[in-house]
C-alpha cells in the first residue's frame, strides 16, 4: 500500500487525486488545500474510502511539516509561488516529491545533493508542459547522433473560441499572466538569447478541426535550457498555440498598463491594474462547463548515421465528457500520477532533485507513454527520413 499526498485541490489536484486512487486499489490519497469548498467538491467527485481530505495552510510551516507525516510520495498542484516552499519541506521531511510546476529549475537544483543524502526522488515539471514536452524532446535527443533544431509548439485551448481574447482560463489567472510577462530564454541560430514573450506570432495547423491558429514564444522550456546545453547545436525553443488573434489582444492589455503592478489613483481610491485584470480575467473567462482542447507538436532534427532525420510528435486531446475531465487536467496531471507511482512501485529508483527528461528517456519512455495511452492520452510519434 503506498500512501500518496495531494497537494491543491484545484481541477488539477482532484483529477490526480482520482487517478491515484483508480489506478490501483491499494493506494491511499490525502488531498490537502486550505479552502473548504474546493476540499469537498474534490470529496464528491472522487468518491472513495481511500481518500482523506485535510483542510491545511501550506504557507504555514508547522501546518505544512505536520502535513508530510507518513506520507510516501507528495505530488504538488499548487501555485506556483508556493511551488519550491513545499519542495523544501518535502526534502527536510524525506518524501519523495512530484511537482507540476517546473520554474526556476536552477533553484531546484541547489536540493540535488540534500535530496540524495535523504534517499529521495524529486522531481519538478512532471505535466504537459513541462512534462511530456521534455521526455519526447529528450527521447529524440537519445535515438539521434547529433541534434540540430528542437521546437516545441504547445497549448491548451478552448474547443470553439469566444469573446474575450478566444480563450478560457484552466488554472490559475495569475500564473498565466505571469507567462506572458516573463523574457523568453531560447537558443537561435547556436546561441542562446532572451525574446520577448508574445513575440516570434506565426500561424500553425492542426488539421482537421483547428486549421487556423496561431503560435508565439513563451517560458516554457524551462529545466530543458540548461539539460539540453551543448546537445542541441542551433535551435531549442517552445511557442504556445492559442487561437487566433489571441497574441494581439494580450499585447493590447499589456500596453494599455492592465499589467502593471504599480498602484494608480481612480477617484478617492487607489487601484493595481493587473489586481483588476485579474478579477475581471476570472469573472469572464473561467473554462466552466465549456469544452477545451490541448493540442502539441514537437519537432526535433538532427541526423543519424550521417543522414538527416526529423523526430515528429504530436498530441490533440480533447475534453473527456464521460469523466467530465478537462484536457489540461488530464494531460498535466495524469504525467504526475505516473510518476509518483512509478516512484512509489520501485520503476524509478534515481535519487536527487531531477526533472522528467532525466527519468523518462530511455527504458521508461514507453513504459510513461503506455500509461498515458491507458488513459486516452495519446502521444503519435513518427520518424521522417529528410532528403
Amino acid at each position: 500500500m503506498a500512501n500518496f499526498l495531494v497537494l491543491g485541490a484545484g481541477k488539477m489536484g482532484v483529477v490526480l487525486a482520482k487517478d491515484l486512487i483508480e489506478s490501483n486499489l491499494r493506494n491511499r490519497v490525502t488531498l490537502v488545500d486550505k479552502n473548504p469548498e474546493q476540499l469537498r467538491y474534490g470529496k464528491e467527485f472522487i468518491q472513495s474510502k481511500r481518500l482523506v481530505t485535510l483542510e491545511r495552510d501550506v504557507e504555514d510551516k508547522k501546518q505544512r511539516e505536520v502535513t508530510f507525516k507518513g506520507q510516501d510520495v507528495a505530488i504538488c498542484a499548487l501555485l506556483h509561488k508556493h511551488s519550491l516552499l513545499v519542495l523544501g519541506t518535502a526534502i527536510e521531511k524525506g518524501v519523495h516529491f512530484v511537482d507540476l510546476v517546473g520554474e526556476n529549475p536552477l533553484a531546484r537544483l541547489e536540493h540535488d545533493d540534500q535530496a540524495k543524502k535523504k534517499g529521495i526522488t524529486v522531481i519538478s515539471g512532471v505535466g504537459l508542459s513541462p512534462g511530456i514536452t521534455n521526455i519526447c524532446v529528450r527521447r529524440a535527443l537519445r535515438l539521434l547522433d547529433e541534434t540540430e533544431k528542437a521546437l516545441i509548439y504547445v497549448g491548451g485551448n478552448p474547443v470553439r473560441p469566444k469573446p474575450p481574447l478566444s480563450y478560457r482560463i484552466v488554472y490559475a489567472t495569475d500564473s498565466l499572466l505571469n507567462f506572458y510577462e516573463r523574457k523568453v530564454p531560447i537558443l537561435k541560430e547556436g546561441k542562446e538569447v532572451e525574446v520577448e514573450p508574445l513575440s516570434g506570432i506565426e500561424p500553425i495547423a492542426f488539421p482537421p478541426d483547428f486549421p487556423e491558429m496561431e503560435c508565439f514564444y513563451t517560458d516554457g522550456l524551462n529545466s530543458l535550457f540548461y539539460t539540453m546545453r551543448g546537445k542541441v547545436k542551433r535551435e531549442l525553443a517552445q511557442k504556445t498555440v492559442r487561437h487566433k488573434g489571441h497574441a494581439e489582444g494580450i499585447k493590447t492589455l499589456k500596453e494599455c498598463g492592465f499589467f502593471s503592478a504599480k498602484p494608480i489613483k481612480v477617484g478617492n481610491q487607489e487601484v493595481v491594474p493587473r489586481k483588476v485584470l485579474e478579477k475581471l480575467l476570472d469573472s469572464r473567462m473561467k473554462l466552466g462547463e465549456e469544452k477545451d482542447v490541448t493540442l502539441m507538436r514537437i519537432i526535433v532534427s538532427g541526423e543519424k548515421k550521417g543522414k538527416p532525420e526529423t523526430h515528429l510528435f504530436e498530441m490533440i486531446d480533447y475534453y473527456d465528457s464521460e469523466k467530465k475531465y478537462t484536457s489540461m487536467a488530464k494531460t498535466t496531471s495524469f504525467s504526475a500520477s505516473i510518476a509518483s507511482q512509478m516512484i512509489a512501485s520501485g520503476q524509478i529508483q534515481k535519487r536527487g532533485s531531477l526533472f522528467p527528461e532525466n527519468i523518462f528517456d530511455n527504458e521508461l519512455f514507453l513504459p510513461f507513454v503506455q500509461e498515458l495511452k491507458k488513459r486516452a492520452v495519446k502521444i503519435t510519434y513518427k520518424i521522417v527520413q529528410n532528403k
